[in-house]
């Protein structure tokens, strides 16, 4: 059903639990999972302290990828991992795309109405632009 499946974690809790769905799911369908985390640096600039906080977030990145990774192969689960660096949802969006992935599973992290009509969330944009189902884990 699902061959190809993206997800996408940001360490909250609700991207643990959709990561471990995605696992499930992946186990059961025999799909290939792909993980990304997206950093999005929104520190202005172009000096040495910017590029030396997005080394720092993207080493941050990759040791939490890290542990999603030996928890998908503990389960049989062929995982890759990938660190991108821009717009969270635009990331996820053209990834899913350019890939042609058949579901992405993501968390959201639960804010208010109010809250996300103000400044909207990447859950919310992914699942009205993707071109392929989309798993919201709360």
């Amino acid at each position: 059903m699902f061959s190809k499946i993206l997800v996408a974690v940001d360490g909250s809790e609700s991207a643990d639990k959709a990561f471990d769905r995605a696992v499930f799911l992946a186990a059961r369908c025999g799909s290939v999972l792909d993980l990304v985390h997206v950093v999005q640096c929104e520190v202005g600039g172009d000096s040495a302290n910017t590029f030396e906080i997005i080394e720092q977030l993207k080493e941050k990145a990759m040791s939490m990828l890290d542990g999603y990774k030996v928890l998908a192969q503990k389960n049989g689960v062929p995982i890759q991992v990938t660190i991108m660096q821009g717009d969270p949802a635009k990331v996820i969006i053209d990834t899913a795309r350019a890939k042609k992935y058949d579901l992405i599973i993501m968390g959201t992290r639960g804010r208010s109405a109010f809250k996300e009509l103000l400044i909207g969330s990447v859950s919310q944009k992914v699942m009205h632009h993707a071109n392929c189902p989309v798993m919201v884990v709360r």
